[in-house]
């Protein structure tokens, strides 16, 4: 960043320079040209008035100079006078633009561009009272060659404005750059910004990052009280009942039937870190592919038929309805989105209930007659480890983690979730693929 903004500082000043030298010289050259030919009206005029004063011829070769031409010219063209030649030897000047100009005006003016000396001629023509024209003119440097000749004093001004803005941009940029280096101390002390001598547009931000941070330290606080706990339950149960059978006090029937729980909370114990484990693979899943074509409906039926015995062992029937809809994504993932949702409306489903998974144009929805969700409560139930009753929730083998990688899922798929839910009547969440 910092270098960006030298650089972008540094090329400002030098282009500003430029600009600056190219309209300095071009208004010079401007002023100068205005200049000279307010000078040259003058000076025709001035020479207009010696002629009709006195011997025209005369009178004109007084007024010849080295820089300052004078022509004389009848007007039917032909050259009277020339200060610069022989006017016997000059073409009739009928057809200049400033004698046509004098002719029919008055007074005629032209400028002319050599390009094989680089000069430029000034022309004023005035009809004077015998009816010939007087034309004076002058030679001068043209704006390239007023360039070409100021080049080197142009390269040396503009070597040190680079040097000053290089100097300059530097300085800027730290000036610019410091109060953002206080930043990660401001959040880390909890300085109160106004107290920092940030810049008043970057508090919000420092604010919203520290907000940030502190809700990310909260939880993962909360996460990992939320993981001890869950772990500990099963282990304490697990510890007890292996203390029953290791004692002896658990004998027969019993030590069997205290396997069989030890054996249940153990399954309870690895399906909490399988799903704790994909949460974090999902959270770091970044720019994974999501590029398989998949069926909606295939998906739905498969997942049906994998949780056909869960759901049957309860009396709860699962139907698929709809019509096949492509979507592009992960094939993996998506198996796993919808076999979550399934396996949750089968979890809370009542006895003898009914699941109905609607596909319509890349859109899933998983319709069951549970026990359904408070209004308050919709809001959060994406959340990990959240369970509106927890005893319930464990008693059905949840891990509370379920939905958690539903929403992780869509989120990578750029997928919305919507969730409708009466207390005692069931529940319906849907989500929509892109």
């Amino acid at each position: 960043m910092e270098r960006k903004i030298n650089l972008h500082l540094f090329y400002m000043g030098v282009v500003t320079a430029i600009i600056g030298i190219l309209i300095t010289t071009v208004s010079y050259y401007h002023f100068f040209r205005k200049e000279i030919k307010e000078n040259l009206a003058h000076e025709c005029h001035l020479v207009a008035q010696c002629y009709d004063s006195g011997d025209p011829i005369t009178e004109l070769d007084r007024f010849t100079g080295e820089d300052f031409r004078i022509t004389l010219i009848e007007k039917d063209g032909t050259v009277l006078f020339e200060s610069s030649g022989d006017p016997q030897k000059m073409p009739n000047h009928l057809d200049r633009p400033e004698i046509k100009s004098a002719i029919e005006n008055g007074t005629g003016t032209d400028t002319r561009f050599s390009d094989t000396i680089g000069t430029e001629d000034y022309y004023y023509a005035l009809r004077l009272s015998d009816g010939n024209i007087l034309r004076v003119s002058i030679q001068a440097d043209s704006i390239f060659s007023l360039f070409e000749r100021s080049l080197v004093i142009i390269l040396i001004i503009a070597l040190g404005i680079i040097i000053v803005s290089l100097l300059v941009s530097v300085k800027l940029t730290k000036n610019l750059i410091a109060p953002f280096r206080r930043i990660p101390e401001l959040i880390r002390t909890n300085t109160p910004p106004e107290e920092s001598g940030l810049y008043p547009e970057v508090i919000p931000l420092v604010e919203e990052i520290r907000s940030a941070r502190n809700a990310q330290s909260e939880m993962r606080q909360e996460f990992t009280a939320n993981v001890s706990h869950e772990l500990k339950t099963p282990l304490t149960s697990i510890s007890g009942y292996a203390e029953l059978i290791e004692s002896g006090m658990a004998q027969g029937e019993d030590s069997v039937k205290f396997a069989g729980k030890i054996r249940k909370e153990s399954d309870r114990m690895l399906a909490l870190i399988s799903d704790i484990l994909r949460l974090s693979e999902l959270d770091s899943i970044g720019d994974t592919p999501i590029d398989d074509e998949i069926d909606l409906k295939v998906v739905a039926e498969d997942c049906k038929e994998r949780l056909s015995q869960q759901a049957q062992s309860r009396g709860i029937r699962i139907t698929v309805s709809g019509e096949s809809s492509i979507i592009t994504g992960s094939r993996t993932e998506i198996t796993e989105l919808v076999y979550n949702l399934v396996d949750n409306a089968i979890k809370y489903n009542r006895e003898n209930g009914n699941i109905e998974i609607e596909i319509a144009d890349k859109k899933l929805t998983v319709n069951d007659t549970g026990l359904g969700i408070p209004q308050e409560s919709i809001p959060r139930i994406f959340e990990r480890f959240y369970r509106i009753d927890k005893s319930r929730s464990r008693a059905k083998g949840g891990t509370g983690l379920g939905l958690s990688i539903v929403k992780h899922i869509a989120e990578h798929h750029g997928a919305k979730i919507d969730v409708e839910s009466t207390v005692g009547v069931g529940t319906s969440i849907t989500v929509k693929f892109r």
